[in-house]
């Protein structure tokens, strides 16, 4: 067996760990996210025509074409996407889209009449987009964050992505496009601006709930008075600093850089410290979504 062969074998046997132990956990979360993602199809999407992509999209347009119920043509479509993703790709490949897509396609079909349960509405169409946009966008970021999704064109996506070797994240926004224009075709284009909203939404709400919303900052920097800028971090921000010796691809010369996670309101204050002390540091700064470990900090009251 190669060391490739290796590699994946304990890949898996640690993904399937991790999945073992957090299974009622990722199972009451799949259930959930399912239910509220078919929910707010029926609630928002079905009766205002929003096409979004996706199997749902493709169902909404059958509708206005020929009647076919939506859940109908979900349920059928996912069982056709599941198909190809198994002759495709394989079981494991597809395992978390095929739970999350049946599941789905159950709840859809059993909130059907959700709006008449709620005897729900909005005086404005926007007011559907914006809601559409909020609450299909937290659904579906549950699923994404356990590792599933409620299938369709997903199924779809990684097959193309697998055959043409191109990004999944590209494919899946080419096909969302054309089933968006496919629906401004029938619907009007005015719809197509409600679908961009709900699209540019619920993508933010999947950032937000997958990634969290970043609350430190990481600083990598360069400096020349490595010791000043080490010691201000650790006695004033009070914060760990990791260093490292760095090598210039152009100079060839080695330098110091350091290092260090801080609170996202210490951020100004020391970017402008670190100026202070060396005009000339460079100075790189991202967003930390999780910090676990390290040394704990303490705040600073200025």
């Amino acid at each position: 067996m190669g060391w490739l062969s290796r590699q994946r074998e304990k890949q898996a046997e640690l993904f399937n760990l991790i999945r073992k132990k957090n299974l009622i956990k990722t199972s009451i979360l799949l259930v959930f996210g399912s239910f509220l993602s078919a929910v707010s199809v029926n609630l928002f999407f079905v009766p205002n025509n929003f096409v979004t992509g996706g199997v749902t999209g493709l169902g909404i347009v059958v509708n206005k074409l020929i009647g076919m119920n939506v859940s109908q043509f979900v349920f059928f479509g996912n069982l056709f996407m599941i198909g190809l993703g198994l002759i495709f790709l394989g079981g494991k490949k597809i395992i978390g889209s095929i739970f999350g897509s049946l599941l789905y396609s159950l709840f859809l079909f059993l909130t059907e009449d959700v709006a008449t349960w709620l005897n729900f509405s909005f005086d404005s169409i926007l007011l559907y987009a914006l809601a559409a946009g909020l609450v299909n966008g937290f659904a579906e970021a549950i699923v994404y964050k356990i590792g599933y999704s409620t299938g369709g064109t997903s199924i779809l996506g990684l097959i193309i992505a697998d055959k043409l070797k191109k990004p999944i994240g590209k494919v899946m926004r080419i096909i969302s496009i054309i089933i968006i224009i496919l629906g401004g075709y029938i619907f009007g284009y005015t719809m197509v601006m409600y679908a961009i909203i709900i699209v540019a939404i619920s993508t933010f709400m999947i950032d937000r709930v997958t990634l969290g919303i970043s609350d430190s900052k990481m600083f990598m920097v360069q400096t020349s008075k490595t010791d000043e800028v080490r010691d201000f971090i650790m006695e004033v921000i009070q914060s760990g600093v990791t260093e490292y010796i760095v090598k210039g691809g152009y100079s060839g010369s080695k330098k110091n850089m350091l290092m260090c996670v801080v609170p996202t309101e210490k951020y100004t204050y020391l970017k402008s410290a670190i100026k202070e002390i060396d005009k000339d540091a460079f100075i790189v700064v991202s967003d930390c979504y999780e910090v676990l470990g390290g040394t704990k900090r303490k705040k600073l009251t200025i």
